[in-house]
């Protein structure tokens, strides 16, 4: 079981990771994505990210989570998940979230996709 950190602002959306992530085994954590960071990250101590792209408020506040955990030397290896439905936007730096390690799930996805993913990352 992992201690996974689901960042969204979608309420709804919470609520769908954490039934996934419970019915896989592991411990959900949700936190809606307005102003987030790697000290919410840090203070949750979790496995894996698991973090949308969009906010209300910040069109690609995915991506400035993603780098600051990267820059951050307690945090730099762990293990992210991008989940979006923003495939055009994604897919013109799809480059740069591989070199950031991160792999993308494009919404809407199966159930076994994300928990094949996850356990990607987490047996890195």
């Amino acid at each position: 079981m992992a201690v996974i950190l689901v960042v969204n602002d979608d309420r709804d959306m919470l609520d769908v990771y954490e039934s996934m992530l419970q019915a896989m085994g592991h411990q959900p954590i949700t936190k809606i994505a307005t102003h987030t960071g790697p000290e919410a990250v840090r203070e949750v101590g979790a496995d894996a990210l698991l973090v949308d792209l969009e906010a209300p408020d910040e069109a690609e506040f995915g991506l400035r989570l993603i780098q600051e955990v990267r820059q951050d030397p307690d945090l730099e290896d762990l293990p992210i998940i991008l989940a979006t439905a923003a495939k055009e936007r994604v897919g013109r730096r799809r480059d740069h979230f591989e070199a950031l390690e991160v792999p993308v799930l494009i919404k809407p996805f199966a159930i076994d996709t994300l928990e094949e993913k996850l356990r990607a990352v987490l047996d890195r």
